[in-house]
């Protein structure tokens, strides 16, 4: 795969020159990355209404069948990509999820004779196929930014790429949204989907390759097998309890996050009476004469009468959505997505520890904000809460691929992060989005008893059914944070000390006992 590549990158000298730009580059591609994967769920009451799915549906198919076909293809993609060209997999794979991407407006029934494949099983199969594609964009990029980065500086430039998780949902919501109202739902997937095709042969002509293992020790021609990689890394005493916490963390996230732009309008769709005259300017509704009539009403009036006309002359749009919560969340996530890589290579430098402990207290300051926002009366507060809880929560992923590359070899980073990314994505993306929609179903189809049984649940059956999302949302929370507690006993299982740029050794001592013969006791508590 030579041809037009720019050649590969065989000093630290060279690595210094170009990584800044390779670094934005692997950025962008992540950021598309994200666009394609979660335009979908900006969309996704669009699609509900258009082809008749139920909350588990639109689960599956933003969550479980997507992170099935990305987990599982995730490690076969990786060995290919420790024993190929790392960037040769990335910008194909890139190719590849953005065609899907595209194809997913074209999802309608197909006939095959007497026998019929409905709409939203073709619509499965494309985001099936956008996650295959997927598979191959991380791990690559993973390894390759190790290799451009000496290991003070790693966990800062694996945290800057990983903000683009957060760059790419904040442009997926605002495009989505935008795109929802300009046009459809399926053109709006057309339309983000053909550029990323483009792109790729950008990266491809333009970004160098570093040598495996460069910023280490000495660069390693190692290619181990993948079942060797897997129980290496999986022998590391640390490595299951916080890959575990990982995937508790990212159940919540992806939980929350897909299903909010549903939230938002089932739960805020009706402008509040309270706040309509503070946010009537902004949404450009004085022209309405209606409203200025609510808005000159005494204030008992506008309490009880304002709340039916606002129903009536407006209602949340997708544009609105995608602006409002797709700056919370693209801009709280970038920020602690950044914020947990420095603290953890400032934190870690004299104790690697705080690699694990850093995620851990994101986690568990993170989690009753987001039940407030939840819980929140008004979009306004809700955002507000919500904003810095995605901060908090977001500070994991940075840290966790540093110490994971810290652990294993230059020839195991592509597949370690694979492993991770198995771990984390079948946890959270695979189950969270799928579980909620279950259990939203499962609340709005027995209303009646819950109602009964439980009157904070709402006032009427109604009521229930309407804030069945809300609630599923809320016991996502309540059960995964306790898990966060799997960061610190992680921590607990790390020796004490600095960082080494030895994986193997590293990995010795850990699984034959603490390499300074001493038990590791200090360390806060959560």
């Amino acid at each position: 795969m030579a041809f037009l590549s720019p050649g590969m990158i065989t000093t630290m000298d060279q690595a210094k020159k170009h990584r800044t730009y390779a670094l934005w580059i692997l950025i962008i591609v992540y950021i598309f990355n994200f666009i394609d994967r979660q335009i979908v769920n900006i969309l996704q009451e669009d699609i509900k209404h258009d082809l008749g799915l139920n909350d588990t549906q639109l689960g599956m198919m933003t969550g479980l069948a997507f992170a099935v076909v990305y987990c599982t293809a995730g490690i076969p993609v990786a060995r290919l990509a420790d024993s190929t060209s790392r960037k040769g997999v990335m910008v194909v794979s890139l190719a590849i999820w953005s065609a899907f991407t595209a194809l997913c407006g074209l999802a309608n029934p197909i006939h095959i004779g007497a026998f019929t494949i409905s709409a939203f099983v073709v619509l499965l199969v494309t985001r099936m196929g956008v996650g295959l594609g997927e598979a191959g964009g991380s791990p690559p990029a993973h390894a390759m930014i190790s290799d451009l980065y000496e290991k003070e500086k790693r966990g800062r430039a694996l945290a800057l790429y990983s903000a683009g998780l957060y760059a790419g949902t904040l442009l997926g919501y605002y495009l989505g949204g935008w795109l929802s109202e300009a046009l459809n739902w399926r053109q709006a997937f057309f339309v983000v989907g053909i550029p990323g095709v483009i792109f790729a042969i950008i990266a491809w002509t333009t970004v160098k390759e570093p040598v495996r293992g460069l910023s280490g020790s000495a660069p390693s021609t190692d290619k181990p097998k993948f079942l060797t990689s897997f129980a290496k890394l999986w022998s590391i005493k640390a490595f299951p309890y916080y890959a575990i916490a990982t995937g508790a963390g990212t159940f919540i996230t992806y939980g929350l996050g897909n299903w909010m732009p549903s939230f938002m309008p089932r739960t805020y769709g009706v402008v509040d009476p309270e706040v309509v005259t503070g946010t009537v300017k902004y949404i450009g509704m004085w022209s309405m004469p209606e409203l200025q009539a609510a808005v000159g009403m005494c204030k008992a009036e506008v309490i009880n009468g304002v709340r039916t006309l606002a129903q009536d002359c407006y209602e949340m749009n997708k544009t609105e959505i995608g602006l409002f919560y797709g700056t919370c969340s693209g801009v709280g996530g970038m920020i602690g997505t950044i914020a947990g890589g420095y603290l953890a290579d400032r934190l870690g430098a004299k104790d690697r520890r705080w690699f694990l402990w850093v995620p851990m207290w994101g986690k568990f300051l993170g989690a009753p904000l987001f039940i407030a926002a939840l819980l929140a009366p008004t979009v306004e507060l809700s955002l507000l809460l919500y904003f810095p809880g995605i901060t908090l929560a977001a500070m994991y992923l940075g840290p966790a691929l540093a110490i994971t590359h810290h652990l294993v070899p230059a020839s195991m980073r592509a597949m370690s992060s694979a492993v991770l990314f198995f771990i984390l994505n079948i946890l959270g993306l695979g189950t969270g989005p799928f579980v909620v929609g279950l259990l939203s179903d499962w609340i709005g189809s027995n209303a009646d008893s819950l109602s009964a049984a439980h009157s904070f649940l709402g006032d009427s059956v109604e009521e229930v059914k309407q804030m069945s999302l809300k609630w599923a949302m809320i016991i996502a929370v309540i059960l995964m944070t306790p898990l966060s507690l799997l960061w610190h006993i992680g921590a607990m299982k790390l020796p004490k000390g600095n960082l080494t740029d030895d994986g193997d050794a590293m990995q010795e001592a850990l699984t034959e006992g603490d390499p300074k013969g001493e038990a590791i006791t200090a360390g806060p508590k959560p």
